[in-house]
């Protein structure tokens, strides 16, 4: 029985050893999956590798030669780049990345692999620039887009990636609108307007099946009048205001809009 103890007492004690950390250059990647060098058992425990300055550059984890754990980056600075987590080789769980100045740049989340879940990515000064769901990898359920001075640019919903039926607007960094539009199964229809950014009507018309479709009405610039134009009347304030006719997205006579 004594002589048993020691025997007992060595596999306790490797039994409760963490997993290896090796240096990532110490490992190979065969078909998908990794191992150590002359080694055909899939790898199980930690690479980590650093930078010349002898900075931790990275920290990854795997289980069987697979993906699978955490994983963490950084900066030469220091600085944490990124942490995320993985389970059987996809990109799983809570994910984040930021910036060299340490300001939060992205987080996601993802199941099997895709992007499932809420979707949060920031301007270096802090200010967020989109927010929005996913599911299975598409964009499904609220979306809001923001310029890097707060104002919004744009905000919808969405179903399996493709925009909810309804209004559908764009804005400018100085808050004034850009877009207006209608959007069904996908495409715009209906009445759609655009503006310049001084509030200057642009265009005016209607699409079918995200088609210009019969008379537009276009403002242009008068220095880049230098189009084939079908009626024109010039405004005093340097713009020209041309009308076209069309019939899915092709120019056409306009004795067809009258």
């Amino acid at each position: 029985m004594k002589k048993l103890l020691p025997i007992l007492f060595v596999l306790i004690i490797t039994s409760c050893s963490p997993p290896p950390e090796v240096p990532s250059y110490q490992l190979v990647e065969r078909d998908g999956v990794y191992y150590e060098v002359n080694s055909q058992t899939g790898f199980t425990g930690t690479s980590i590798s650093y930078y010349e300055n002898g900075q931790l550059k990275e920290k990854i984890t795997y289980t069987n030669g697979e993906l699978d754990g955490s994983i963490e980056s950084y900066f030469e600075n220091g600085q944490l780049q990124l942490k995320g987590n993985y389970k059987n080789g996809e990109v799983d769980g809570l994910n984040k990345s930021y910036y060299e100045n340490g300001q939060l740049e992205i987080t996601k989340t993802y199941k099997n692999g895709k992007e499932d879940g809420l979707n949060e990515r920031y301007f270096k000064n802090g200010q967020l620039l989109f927010k929005g769901t996913y599911k299975e990898g598409e964009l499904d359920g609220f979306n809001e887009v923001y310029f890097e001075n707060g104002q919004l640019t744009f905000k919808g919903s969405y179903k399996d990636g493709v925009h909810v039926d309804g209004p559908y607007n764009l804005y400018y960094e100085n808050g004034q609108l850009e877009l207006k539009g209608n959007y069904n199964n996908g495409e715009f229809n209906g009445t759609y307007e655009s503006y310049y950014e001084n509030g200057q009507l642009k265009s005016k018309g209607n699409m079918i099946g995200g088609k210009y479709n019969g008379l537009w009405d276009f403002v242009i610039p008068d220095d880049e009048m230098n189009k084939f134009r079908i009626q024109e009347i010039h405004h005093e304030n340097g713009f020209t205001e041309t009308k076209y006719c069309y019939q899915k997205d092709e120019i056409v006579d306009m004795s067809f809009c009258d």
